[in-house]
């Protein structure tokens, strides 16, 4: 039953909750303070009332005319005056003036005197000529009493020979307090309704700044974001107007090499490279831009955020166009490997079609020397491919190759000097195709225009390295452009080229291998490749880490 109460509570709005919170506070504080204000209200009425009694009781025991009255009972009705009139001025309940044996003046109502009869509360001040004040009966009907004693002067002593008694009756200090209770009470509710109204007016405000969601639900969104937030592949940085980071994935922290908690530092502080941080900057507005960091190609959009036409943050989408260009190689090498097969097939479909025809022409001679022809030059580039070149990998390579450089009427002559044993695993088939597939296919383009095109492949594993290299009798690189041909996109064939040799050159740097050019003008290029057989020790950290 008590968990389904505070479920029941739990689903109750926020802006409830804290009318209700405020409330009850309010109801609280206003009743401490009307409670605390009440009780010194009536401390204060007792205090003054027992003033009253005993300045009034003295006040009228050192009046001669009283004096005179008490010792030889004239002037009564002065004295009656004196006391009324009295009474009236300090509205005392009653006044009562008695010898040593009687009362002589009762101004008082007959119950408060018939009280006062049966409590000889004034004996005190008779026996040891003292003033007090002293509480008679309980309750309501309680009294206050001051009592004071009455002197006469026989010249040589002064005798105690009467007693002034000075009495209110408690209903009368209540009356009192009550009427000082009806402002309180007043001043207590005005509080109160001003305070229902500030807290009904702060709830609005605080349900309009959360955009009228409740708690669970605003801690389910951040929930949901931070989870999203974070699963986001691309990099994702939100900074607010100062440049000051606010939130961050895993995706960006790993972009941007960042390994340290970094919300509510400044993004030129996190990124303290000038190059890194001014891509960052300049995309004040909504914007794109594209740099180099670590050997990665980021890509950065901005987008404002604006709270009301302000604009109070920005958030920075972060790509990694290497993942994409990486991916577009892998095509690509894929891509002309599947078009070396093609060519293979169809320059076998060719000569099928050329001994067709001449069978069908009953030429048999000259269709056995074709096939003798053929047969042999395929069987010799194919021993040496297959009884030299023992790795499966580069086999298939050059077996394309060679079908491609027939197709294109190129002269590809692999070495009968080159060996080469099964290549660690570690020298995968994509980075061999990538790599001796660009070299080959340049090559091919750069003998083109040649009468003889020849290119010709070399291969060895002797020692720590494995050695390949691809040489073609073109026209050559120029020597003011043969510094430049490993850069991205660097390329005089046309728009859209360029990538091949820097391909193979990220290819080689990730193996921990080299690559070297030599080119005579009109005389030819050649490119030799090194890779070593076991990687280093820091490539093949570099790479786990990767």
């Amino acid at each position: 039953m008590m968990k389904n109460k505070n479920k029941r509570f739990l689903r109750v709005s926020i802006q409830l909750k804290i009318l209700g919170l405020v409330i009850s506070l309010l109801l609280l504080i206003v009743g401490i303070l009307t409670a605390t204000f009440i009780y010194f209200d009536y401390q204060e009425g007792i205090d003054r009332a027992e003033e009253v009694a005993s300045q009034t009781a003295k006040t009228l025991s050192y009046m001669p005319v009283v004096q005179e009255t008490l010792m030889t009972g004239d002037r009564m009705a002065d004295t009656a005056l004196v006391v009324e009139n009295l009474q009236k001025d300090t509205k005392v309940t009653g006044i009562v003036i008695s010898s040593r044996d009687t009362a002589i003046i009762e101004q008082a109502p007959e119950r408060v005197t018939d009280r006062l009869a049966r409590a000889p509360e004034e004996n005190e001040a008779l026996v040891f000529g003292n003033s007090y004040v002293v509480s008679i009966g309980e309750g309501a009907d309680r009294l206050l009493a001051g009592v004071a004693p009455i002197y006469v002067d026989y010249g040589d002593y002064l005798k105690v020979e009467g007693t002034v008694t000075v009495i209110f009756e408690m209903s009368v200090i209540f009356e009192s307090l009550l009427r000082g209770m009806k402002l309180i009470f007043m001043a207590a509710f005005i509080a109160l309704v001003f305070g229902i109204l500030g807290s009904w007016l702060l709830a609005s405000d605080i349900r309009r700044d959360t955009l009228g969601l409740e708690p669970k639900e605003i801690a389910s969104l951040y929930r949901d974001r931070t989870a999203l937030f974070q699963s986001i592949r691309d990099g994702l940085i939100g900074v607010d107007q100062d440049e000051q980071i606010t939130a961050i994935n895993k995706a960006a922290k790993k972009m941007l090499d960042i390994h340290e908690w970094v919300k509510g530092k400044s993004l030129r502080e996190v990124l303290a490279s000038d190059s890194v941080y001014g891509a960052f900057h300049q995309l004040a507005e909504r914007g794109t831009t594209e740099f180099e960091h670590n050997g990665k190609t980021l890509v950065v959009h901005s987008e404002p955020i604006f709270n009301d036409s302000k604009k109070v943050g920005t958030v920075f989408n972060i790509l990694d166009k290497t993942d994409i260009r990486e991916m577009a190689v892998t095509l690509t090498e894929v891509k002309q490997y599947s078009e070396d097969l093609r060519a293979q097939t169809h320059e076998f479909k060719n000569k099928l079609y050329v001994l067709l025809g001449l069978l069908q022409l009953g030429k048999t001679e000259e269709a056995v020397t074709f096939i003798t022809e053929e047969s042999a030059g395929q069987q010799s580039q194919a021993n040496v491919i297959l009884s030299n070149i023992l790795d499966e990998k580069v086999q298939a390579i050059l077996l394309g190759k060679s079908a491609k450089a027939s197709e294109q009427k190129v002269k590809f002559q692999v070495s009968a000097d080159s060996t080469l044993e099964p290549l660690p695993e570690s020298i995968d088939l994509l980075p061999l195709l990538i790599i001796l597939g660009n070299l080959i296919d340049n090559a091919f383009d750069a003998v083109k225009q040649q009468t003889d095109r020849e290119v010709s492949f070399f291969s060895t594993d002797i020692g720590n390295d494995v050695l390949f290299e691809v040489t073609d009798n073109g026209a050559g690189i120029p020597p003011d452009r043969l510094p430049h041909v490993f850069i991205k996109g660097y390329s005089d064939k046309g728009e859209d080229r360029g990538y091949g040799l820097f391909n193979v050159e990220q290819e080689l740097e990730k193996l921990g291998g080299g690559i070297e050019v030599e080119s005579e003008p009109g005389e030819g290029t050649t490119f030799t490749v090194y890779i070593p057989k076991k990687q280093r020790e820091t490539e093949k950290r570099k790479g786990e880490a990767g």
